[in-house]
């Protein structure tokens, strides 16, 4: 038996259209809020015995913050996959995404303890890896530091892989991948779902910014490589491609038939925006629509290797260009 968290969000559901195709024996948490209509949605997207593959699924209802629930969960399971977490960018979250992301994950993997899991996957993310203070390509070797520049998702993240550790001095064999910006099928409101959606607004501003992309069918299907395998205690970034912003949301408009950006915007300009947008949204009461975090990654350059992973499994990503084509076909699917 497998326990998969965050098994509706965009990593989790095709996991677990993974592990279902295979015939395993899957249980998936969620919580009251979840929409597990999104994820019918997805298995129908790929196959028309949707219904049946789905209903595989156990579903148990748990939280995080909840270590005797977990507990309940984790009952018959051998493997677990953590691929929840909170991703945001406001600061008003960060407390809120500090306790989901590391107490979260130190409550489920204390429970696993408990149950003596034999292995657990952790989904996380190229946030908390280090940077290369030249400019070079970021691997597994490069490791996270403190600075001014860390978002509070990157330290949520890097808290949450200190417990998964922990976890793994204790007798847990564990495995945690680094995923890239992860690109799929995904409601427009969550995840990369967002910057598809920026797109078919209409979006003319472009940044000098340049980070990874990878499909999620590839991070679904890596991980369960993982699992399977002998590998032990260790970390694998999983990437596709580098790519400049610009380049990213140009292809993105072109499979939308939209017009790609063509406005180049400074690091003045980002920076005085996002303490107008701080302001206004003071006065209104919304969330953020640009924060000081997501204004300063606009400009970060960083690539990313996946040679460790792709060397070990001799395997190939699939194309950002063909990832994008993908997530569009959905989002026309669902009438989007």
């Amino acid at each position: 038996m497998i326990l998969v968290t965050g098994g509706t969000g965009l990593v989790g559901s095709h996991l677990l259209y993974n592990l279902t195709k295979k015939g395993l024996k899957v249980k998936a948490i969620y919580r009251e809020s979840s929409n597990l209509d999104e994820v019918k949605r997805l298995f129908r997207f790929y196959n028309d015995d949707a219904e049946a593959t789905y209903n595989r699924i156990e579903w148990v209802e748990a939280d995080l913050s909840d270590y005797f629930a977990l507990e309940t969960a984790l009952e018959g399971v051998k493997q677990v996959y953590h691929v929840a977490a909170m991703v945001s960018f406001n600061p008003g979250e960060s407390d809120k995404m500090l306790e989901t992301n590391t107490q979260g994950t130190a409550n489920l993997m204390n429970a696993c303890i408990a149950c003596k899991i034999e292995k657990v996957c952790y989904v996380s993310s190229i946030a908390s890896l280090g940077k290369q203070i030249d400019g070079g390509t970021i691997d597994e070797q490069v490791e996270w530091q403190p600075d001014d520049h860390r978002s509070a998702y990157s330290y949520s993240k890097f808290r949450a892989e200190m417990e998964v550790w922990r976890a793994s001095k204790e007798g847990i064999h564990t495995v945690i991948v680094n995923p890239s910006v992860i690109v799929g099928p995904v409601n427009w409101k969550r995840s990369s779902g967002k910057l598809f959606y920026s797109v078919k607004k209409g979006m003319p501003f472009y940044t000098k910014g340049a980070t990874g992309f990878v499909d999620v069918r590839d991070v679904a299907q890596a991980i369960v490589l993982l699992m399977e395998s002998d590998a032990i205690n260790e970390r694998f970034i999983l990437n596709g491609e580098n790519l400049t912003f610009k380049e990213f949301f140009t292809m993105v408009a072109m499979a939308m038939n939209k017009r790609p950006p063509f406005i180049k915007v400074s690091r003045m300009i980002t920076e005085i925006g996002w303490r107008l947008n701080l302001f206004l949204c003071f006065l209104s009461g919304r969330a953020p629509a640009i924060t000081k975090d997501t204004a300063r990654t606009a400009h970060n350059v960083s690539a990313y290797s996946a040679k460790k992973f792709s060397e070990r499994f001799n395997y190939s990503f699939i194309p950002v260009k063909d990832s994008i084509e993908n997530a569009v076909n959905w989002f026309r699917m669902i009438g989007n």
